[in-house]
């Protein structure tokens, strides 16, 4: 559910579903507004991923070298 509410990524499906439904879900996504919408959303999400794990100074990239450093390598 978070992908489809908070990130904008998804589409939710209700359990008692018809092969119908199914198929306009699936045009949607891939030929659809929707389906732009999460393209667009998705390659939003794959920038500020590529930002945090930049050796140059990305997020988690420093938040994993920090412990690296400091416990491994011995610099305080």
């Amino acid at each position: 559910m978070c992908c489809c509410k908070k990130w904008g990524v998804g589409i939710e499906i209700e359990e008692d579903v018809k092969r119908e439904e199914i198929e306009r879900i699936v045009k949607e996504v891939m030929e659809g507004v929707k389906g732009k919408e999460i393209k667009r959303k998705t390659m939003e999400w794959k920038q500020e991923i590529q930002k945090a794990v930049n050796p140059n100074g990305g997020s988690s990239y420093l938040i994993l070298d920090k412990p690296i450093e400091e416990v491994l390598l011995c610099r305080f």
